[in-house]
Order: C-alpha cells, then sequence, then structure tokens
C-alpha cells in the first residue's frame, strides 16, 4: 500500500454510527442544534457516509471479497487494521456509551482480534479524557 498504517487507534466517547447518534440527539430534543447534522450532510445516506463505523465495515467487507475471490495480495484483517482500543464514560449524556460497545461488537464481527473496550464508571463525556490526561483509568 501507498500509505502508511496508524500503529493504533484510540476511540475515545465516539458517536462511530452518526445515524443512530442523530437519533439518540432527537430523543433529547436537540436534533436541531446540533452540529451532526450540518457537519454530516443532512440526510441518512450522507449520515452513513459520514460515521466511521460504517465507513470501516464497508471497507471490510471489500477487503474480505477480495480475500475470498483470491484477489488479495495474502493480507489478513489484522495486517491492514491497527491495534484498536475504544474507551467510554458509563454516565456519559452526549453519547451513550452503547455506541461504543456497539461499534466493538460489529468490528469483532468482521473477524478482528485486536479490538478492546475500556468502560469507565462514574464518567461523563468530557470526563474520559481528562481521566487519561490525570493519568489514567
Amino acid at each position: 500500500y501507498p500509505w502508511s498504517l496508524p500503529h493504533c487507534f484510540v476511540g475515545l466517547s465516539g458517536p462511530y454510527d452518526i445515524s443512530d447518534h442523530f437519533d439518540f440527539e432527537a430523543g433529547r430534543g436537540v436534533e436541531q442544534i446540533s452540529p451532526m447534522k450540518p457537519i454530516c450532510g443532512y440526510t441518512r445516506l450522507n449520515f452513513d457516509r459520514a460515521s466511521p463505523a460504517k465507513r470501516l465495515l464497508t471497507n471490510l467487507a471489500s477487503f474480505r471479497e477480495q480475500v475470498d475471490s483470491g484477489d488479495s495480495t495474502n493480507l489478513t484483517m489484522q495486517q491492514i487494521t491497527p491495534p484498536i482500543l475504544l474507551v467510554h464514560g458509563i454516565e456519559d449524556p452526549v453519547v451513550p456509551f452503547t455506541a461504543t460497545s456497539d461499534a466493538a461488537r460489529k468490528l469483532k464481527s468482521c473477524g478482528l482480534t485486536d479490538c478492546h473496550e475500556i468502560y469507565l464508571e462514574k464518567t461523563e463525556h468530557q470526563e474520559v479524557i481528562m481521566q487519561f490526561m490525570m493519568g489514567g483509568p
């Protein structure tokens, strides 16, 4: 590949599926003031296109098809995907921690084995980064 793969990916309290997160925001009544809608293009199709989890899953599915058809260069998913760590606060009112567990489940269902999750008790959205800045969980 002409690009350099990252050594790891650390996701902190992320809304990995934009459509799901927009639904969550609508349930809280903040979807009209949320930056997600204008940034991601106002439509469900554009939300899906902007969703990190859906983009990665699409790429992984394409890679699996190449492997299954024999068109790959004998690479495994672990070789093209860095180790992943997803961290989320259990008390997050901005992005529910289930966004992280859903993303991890989807990634693992694609055969990724180096995907780990940490859930911080009594921790809200912005406090996750503070945990790491102050020495980590």
